[in-house]
């Protein structure tokens, strides 16, 4: 997948998840947020990040995924992260936010978390 593609695929009428491509950093984060909060606006609860394909996310990406777990857990959802490497699992612990985001191993596992079968 090419950087900057966002692919999506609908789980069900509460859940979406979403392929952000190679890097997550300053120059795109926009886009993932915007795919985000267009899904939270359409009523999926559940946004699941998989991070299989990602091989680069700058804190700004942090940042911007950050921005919009309230708005999902307000409303009785999640996003979850899921496929993390075992870089950026460590970055997001080094930053202390291991135990803020909610990571899962992998797809399956996200998707168990927000109720549904895949």
């Amino acid at each position: 997948m090419d950087e900057g593609i966002i692919s999506e695929h609908i789980l069900s009428d509460q859940a979406v998840a979403f392929n952000p491509g190679k890097i997550i950093d300053s120059n795109n984060a926009h886009e993932i947020v915007s795919a985000i909060t267009t899904a939270q606006k359409q009523g999926f609860r559940y946004i699941i990040i998989d991070l299989a394909e990602v091989e680069f996310l700058s804190s700004a990406g942090v940042g911007s995924i950050l921005n919009t777990i309230e708005a999902s857990r307000d409303s009785g959802g999640d996003v979850v992260l899921c496929n993390v490497s075992p870089t950026i699992l460590h970055s997001l612990d080094d930053m202390g936010l291991a135990d803020v985001l909610t990571i899962m191993a992998d797809d399956q596992e996200a998707a168990a978390h927000c109720g549904i079968r895949i």
